[in-house]
């Protein structure tokens, strides 16, 4: 696609129309009119219509003149919600008005595409129609494809539908747009056909409204092919080479199995469609003449066939100018490599300033895991919780992140589902997470830990991936997720968790601040943080780098509790509390002293006389007490107990324990209660 975005509503696109009729035989000639895109739907209901435009207004497929856009033809199969969930998720710009025959129950609808460029090629309209039909739309009617196709007009009474914050679908990134058909105009005001041109010649430049001679057009010797440089529109425009080697004709396909598949990159996402043999010679142009189709199928098989996909590989790729995919046919592996965001201002300060406002002391680190995450995949990095209010600036710095692969970053809602689109990504981005549940650390520490994903798409077979995820977290909970706490990391080297909160912004907020980063930071990527990169040592490091305990991560772990766990950290607490005050140590303090726990205390406690196996679980679990419960006497007293580890010992000897919840420690205020 390009990069338009917000089409004016003023703007025009250009049209073919015929009085509104329903025979065939009476939209012979069209006449080719500007609309204003807000005046689509009275257009669309008073007239017949194509976005094609022909020679003369004589509508055939040999007076193809040029195309402005395609019109979807669905008759079944999709409904207009789909479609637009659809259009919306790919951010295409569109307009959609249901035809004469569609009905509650059976949607028929048309959908108009709009083209950035015009296109001047019938040859590259049918590849982009076909394209469009097999990769976006199968749904639509084959009949559509025709270079002579037009529209009935819609009823009046029908509702229509529209987005136009996306942009338009970009034919520059499918093939040529132009051939010898093209009539221009030269610097002198001229008409001149194309074909016509020896020598570089400087014309208003045909793939937008030109109000001076902004083109030229020239042989190239290198490529053996002509092409239309415009300053304005800052692009190179091929002419259509109409001969393919086949070779060329087969680039995007392969054989897999028994069928015909296509590979390619659309909008910077891989994509692999099984189109089968037939669609396979539509596409390529191949027919019976000589034997072509033949031989275009054995091509396939005896150089492009793939016995097993073993899994697809999605990798952030530093060097890639675009992106690419490569197939290993020995190993069955598909590669799909992501360029990073483009280079475009030169100035490492800004973001360095930005940083260092942001993180303050932990700067280093962020700029440790961005070059990690820039230059290396499958290598793990910590996950990453940022905290705090609304409005310090930590979705953006997390969009920032995700700007760097864009394509291999993903909303992720944070847990695992039936589909799970996000396992193919590279960064997984949670926004407000409020989940503290068990299974969403396990989910995490999965995620984190497991060497391939399996790939769940609606409608399309599981595959294989190579796990490149890393994650984080955006929330505004205190406590934002459940851990377990016994599990709090001792050092820096094995920590997995980067948990920080955002501090207030201090100066006036930069509304532009994440755009002005954007276009910073493809150069400090490719510099400062290669510095970066070449200098971190990562021997003994178990997620690449080292990650700091700070604060809010002991918090974190600290003040995640069950409900089990706080009764246990209570009783705990109480014993504590017990044993220091200057009334007299009850009839257990014989047995506490002698390093047992009593399980008439459990019993006894009422906050945990109904609960009190799961207790003595959980105790054991913590490596509290250990063995089973024996009978011991101790002077005169005989009770039931289980033996004291010297963990639980110490805490009671000490009179605290840095890891016992805040819920138990605020017990001391109960301190005068009685403990039985």
């Amino acid at each position: 696609m390009s990069n338009q975005k917000q089409k004016d509503l003023n703007e025009t696109i250009e049209l073919s129309l015929a009085p509104k009729n329903l025979d065939v035989k009476q939209n012979v000639r069209f006449e080719a009119k500007h609309v204003r895109i807000k005046d689509l739907e009275n257009t669309f209901k008073t007239h017949n219509y194509s976005p094609i435009i022909w020679s003369d207004g004589y509508r055939s497929s040999d007076k193809f003149k040029y195309a402005t856009g395609f019109v979807v033809d669905i008759d079944k199969g999709l409904t207009i919600e789909d479609a637009e969930v659809k259009l919306q998720q790919l951010q295409l710009n569109y307009f959609i008005i249901p035809s004469k025959r569609h009905t509650p129950e059976n949607h028929r609808f048309h959908i108009l595409l709009f083209f950035n460029y015009p296109v001047y090629s019938v040859n590259t309209y049918k590849e982009v129609s076909d394209h469009i039909a097999s990769s976006l739309f199968p749904e639509t009617d084959d009949s559509t494809l025709d270079a002579a196709r037009f529209l009935f007009g819609s009823p009046d009474h029908v509702k229509v539908s529209s987005f136009y914050e996306g942009a338009d679908f970009d034919v520059l990134e499918l093939g040529e747009l132009w051939d010898d058909t093209l009539v221009s105009t030269d610097s002198k005001d001229q008409e001149i056909r194309v074909s016509e041109i020896v020598d570089k010649t400087s014309i208003y430049c045909p793939f937008h409204n030109d109000n001076s001679h902004s083109a030229f057009i020239e042989y190239s010797k290198k490529s053996d092919n002509w092409f239309i440089r415009c300053t304005a529109c800052a692009r190179t425009f091929w002419k259509y080479k109409r001969l393919q080697s086949l070779n060329e004709k087969c680039e995007p396909y392969w054989s897999y199995g028994t069928e015909v598949y296509e590979l390619g990159i659309v909008n910077d996402e891989f994509y692999i469609e099984k189109i089968g043999r037939p669609k396979f010679h539509i596409l390529t142009r191949t027919d019976d003449s000589q034997g072509e189709k033949a031989r275009a199928f054995k091509h396939l098989v005896d150089n492009k066939h793939i016995s097993h996909i073993s899994r697809i590989d999605y990798l952030g790729d530093i060097d890639a100018v675009q992106s690419y995919h490569t197939v290993k046919l020995n190993d069955g592996i598909i590669e799909v490599h992501h360029a990073p965001i483009p280079t475009n201002i030169k100035d490492n300060n800004f973001i360095e300033n930005y940083l260092d406002d942001r993180f303050g002391q932990h700067k280093q680190f962020i700029k440790e895991y961005m070059a990690v995450l820039s230059y290396t995949n499958y290598q793990k990095l910590p996950t990453l919780i940022f905290k705090g209010p609304r409005g310090n600036g930590k979705s953006t710095f997390a969009e920032i992140l995700g700007e760097i692969y864009h394509p291999l970053t993903y909303e992720w809602h944070g847990h695992e589902e039936t589909f799970t689109y996000e396992v193919e990504k590279k960064l997984l981005i949670v926004e407000e997470n409020e989940s503290t549940k068990m299974s969403q650390y396990k989910t995490l520490k999965k995620y984190t830990g497991q060497k391939y994903a399996t790939v769940n798409k609606k409608f399309k077979d599981p595959y294989k991936v190579k796990n490149n995820m890393n994650i984080i977290l955006l929330t505004n909970e205190s406590i934002p997720l459940y851990v377990s706490r016994e599990e709090m990391p001792s050092d820096e080297y094995n920590n997995q968790f980067f948990v920080f909160e955002f501090p207030p912004i201090q100066k006036a907020m930069d509304p532009k601040i994440q755009e002005k980063i954007l276009n910073r930071l493809g150069h400090y990527i490719r510099t400062e943080l290669k510095s970066v990169y070449d200098t971190i040592q990562n021997a003994g490091y178990r997620y690449s780098i080292q990650v700091p305990i700070t604060n809010e991560e002991k918090a974190l772990f600290r003040d995640n509790v069950t409900d089990v766990e706080a009764d246990s950290d209570l009783l705990i607490q109480r014993i504590i509390e017990k044993r220091s005050s200057p009334i007299d140590w009850n009839e257990y303090a014989i047995f506490i002293d002698s390093g047992y726990l009593p399980i008439a205390i459990l019993r006894e406690f009422r906050d945990t006389r109904n609960n009190y196996n799961r207790i003595i679980k959980n105790l054991k679990k913590r490596k509290f007490i250990t063995g089973e419960q024996q009978r011991k006497q101790f002077g005169k007293k005989r009770q039931y107990c289980y033996e004291m580890t010297d963990k639980l010992i110490k805490v009671i000897n000490d009179g605290r324990d840095e890891n016992l919840t805040s819920t138990a420690k605020s017990g001391q205020d109960s301190a005068q209660k009685d403990l039985f």
